[in-house]
């Protein structure tokens, strides 16, 4: 009797978690009129931070939503995605890389060009948004890290750094980076968007728009979610290329973020607290993390439903979901076990990757699966076993997809395999026929890492968490003459992802590796 009610609340608790298939979101106009003045309420509510009405609020509008609450406003396309689960090694991925990027080289050349808004290959003004490269320069950057040839690494590097430089200059006073007009372009989403704004601006306008670009948002949180990418991006590169310009821009966004009054778009909120998580993870201000938790616990966590998703359509939809639960994976990580909110933010994001690995199983591949590779290093108080075995498969699954028909893959998306699968597999530095390793990979109790040279007294083994933060020296640990191999207890270790630096008086080698209970 005890296995049959585990049983039947197992497919209970799947059947509450189900996202159904093919719906759109379709109101009725008595819903529309009730909701209307409650999202004014919201609005104002957020705005001024009334905590408390901004949980009652949406708790009401959930409820007038009713069942049409967190499907789609537009439908969804699917793919069918293949049946192999595994994984593809570091090597084949990165002759995929490799294909990925000699397809469009000449793009990624001159990334630097949509770092001034040039959208190629045109490379008319004004018409790309700048988180674009971005995100791509970080991605070559990931990619560097892992290619072994090092003409290429030399040359993604160059590339990804030239647009990073670009991108810098593009900076606004505020912390902030402008949009460009793309009305002269016919932009179907952004060119009503802006021409609203602009007529909300009124003779104020000549002054928000100047020169093609829209440099302030007036508060709208228009500018967040360019703000969070790009501040992201920095971030990345400052940890890649350790250059301090990168690590200044990435602070400059986060201040930018910290004061900003909270949105009635979900995800808007997300990017904030993306930008000023990073911001932490940088110089240690505990205000910026203050604000990033405050972003999610009053302005993402109340609009999700039990199922998983956001209660709007907007929302809803996969892209947006997705992209929230690669936001909030670097806030997820960040959380102090002894902060009151976590186990609010724990739920919402495990409520949040069970949807959409639920959905994607039942309905096809819907999104990138960018979401996956973010939530695979979460541990497993957050994400449990089962959960994350499945996340594991929809990877291979997704990899194998676009190795086959190119489908969800780009340079931003092969970046973070290549990262998460370098983490698994142990970094090699090719340069001084030196490598280090750690196996087993996930790790238990115990991990060992192997190295190739012959280490002395003046070399420094360290470990760190994900975020950078120093775990445990490692200096007094026993090295064995010839081939180096040490045995290290992981206890104290957190869960996720971790890392290995070995520094020698010539070089600082790095390995990073999954630690779970």
């Amino acid at each position: 009797m005890k296995r049959l009610l585990v049983f039947l609340f197992s497919i209970t608790a799947v059947a509450a978690q189900s996202q159904p298939c093919n719906a759109v979101q379709q109101l009725s106009v008595p819903q529309q009129q009730q909701i209307a003045p409650l999202a004014s309420l919201l609005d104002t509510a957020l705005k001024y931070e009334v905590l408390n009405d901004i949980d009652s609020l949406l708790a009401e509008i959930k409820t007038v939503y009713g069942s049409e609450g967190g499907q789609p406003d537009a439908p969804e396309t699917y793919a069918a995605l293949p049946l192999n689960t595994n994984w593809i090694s570091l090597p084949n991925a990165i002759l995929l890389s490799r294909l990925l990027i000699a397809n469009d080289s000449l793009v990624y050349q001159d990334i630097w060009k949509a770092a001034k808004g040039m959208l190629p290959p045109a490379y008319q003004p004004h018409s790309v948004p700048l988180r674009s490269a971005a995100e791509i320069a970080a991605g070559l950057l990931q990619i560097a890290d892992n290619e072994s040839d090092l003409a290429r690494k030399a040359l993604y590097q160059a590339w990804a750094t030239r647009a990073l430089d670009s991108l810098a200059t593009m900076q606004l006073q505020s912390g902030a980076f402008p949009f460009p007009d793309l009305r002269p372009y016919g932009d179907p989403v952004f060119g009503p968007i802006i021409q609203n704004f602009l007529n909300a601006c009124g003779p104020d306008s000549v002054n928000v728009l100047q020169n093609g670009w829209i440099i302030d948002d007036k508060g709208t949180g228009e500018f967040k979610f360019d703000a969070g990418v790009i501040g992201d991006a920095f971030y990345k590169a400052f940890v890649y290329t350790g250059n301090p310009q990168y690590k200044t821009v990435a602070l400059a966004v986060a201040a930018y973020l910290k004061p900003l009054r909270f949105n009635s778009n979900f995800n808007y909120n997300t990017f904030a607290a993306l930008g000023l998580a990073r911001g932490f993870q940088l110089n240690g201000d505990i205000t910026s993390y203050n604000r990033a938790v405050e972003n999610l616990r009053y302005s993402v966590y109340p609009g999700q439903l039990p199922n998983g998703r956001w209660v709007d359509g907007h929302n809803a939809n996969s892209r947006y979901h997705s992209l929230m639960i690669k936001n909030l994976e670097p806030v997820i990580q960040l959380l102090d076990v002894n902060d009151p909110e976590k186990p609010r933010l724990d739920s919402m994001m495990r409520a949040a990757v069970s949807n959409i690995t639920t959905y994607t199983n039942s309905c096809g591949a819907a999104t990138g699966f960018r979401w996956a590779l973010h939530a695979y290093p979460i541990g497993t108080v957050v994400i449990p076993q089962t959960l994350h075995d499945s996340v594991t498969d929809l990877i291979g699954k997704h990899i194998h997809l676009a190795a086959d028909s190119g489908n969800f893959i780009d340079v931003q998306t092969m970046g973070e395999y290549l990262e998460l699968l370098g983490g698994l597999n142990g970094v090699q530095q090719q340069e001084q026929a030196v490598s280090i390793s750690v196996f087993p990979n996930p790790a238990g109790d115990f991990i060992h890492l192997k190295m190739n040279f012959i280490p002395d007294e003046r070399t420094v083994i360290c470990a760190y968490n994900a975020t950078g933060a120093l775990l445990k020296p490692l200096q007094e640990l026993r090295l064995v003459p010839g081939t180096a191999e040490l045995r290290i207890p992981l206890a104290g270790f957190p869960e996720g992802l971790c890392i290995f630096t070995v520094t020698t008086p010539e070089n600082r080698y790095t390995v990073k590796f999954i630690h779970r209970y």
